[in-house]
């Protein structure tokens, strides 16, 4: 089995957990916040969607962002001043509170976007990529390492997202 295969099972894992996480969820559900400073099931997805799309796109193949190149803030009614990264990484809870309501099912065709673009980039991977550091403003931050830290942060937020769906509809829910 090759690094390819095992970052792309990883990959697969965490699309196929979100899916079935967010699977029957309604609108009210995915915008359900279990404590007034913390964040929602919208704006986990819509993070994990930006922080993959920034992570393959502007740092490793240095390129325009799937966001930008097909105008997913307009798609999405998002058109919302965001600073660098872009992605809610940072944002206060009055902007996560402000995020605007927008349409899941476009949503979810953004993340696939975004996932088709990762899996076409790791298939286009070879072994000497993955040491290689393409931005300049981190010369010790390679390829290697941004694919780990895509893995364990979306673990990370599939877990959120299971904990407050757990909340809202118990644990088989």
């Amino acid at each position: 089995m090759t690094f390819k295969n095992i970052i792309r099972f990883a990959c697969e894992e965490y699309s196929l957990e979100l899916k079935r996480l967010v699977s029957g969820l309604t609108d009210q559900d995915r915008r359900f916040v279990p404590h007034p400073y913390s964040h929602h099931i919208d704006f986990i997805v819509w993070h994990i969607a930006r922080v993959e799309d920034h992570w393959i796109n502007s740092f490793a193949k240095q390129d325009i962002q799937i966001w930008d190149d097909q105008n997913w803030a307009s798609k999405l009614n998002l058109n919302i001043n965001l600073d660098e990264p872009r992605s809610g990484w940072g944002w206060t809870i009055e902007q996560v509170n402000s995020m605007p309501k927008f349409e899941f099912e476009k949503l979810n065709d953004y993340l696939n976007q975004v996932r088709g673009c990762t899996d076409e980039y790791i298939e286009n991977l070879n072994e000497f990529d993955m040491n290689s550091c393409p931005d300049k403003t981190m010369p010790n931050y390679s390829i290697s390492q941004m694919l780990a830290h895509i893995v364990v942060e979306q673990s990370q937020h599939i877990g959120q997202i299971s904990y407050i769906r757990g909340m809202l509809r118990g644990i088989d829910g």
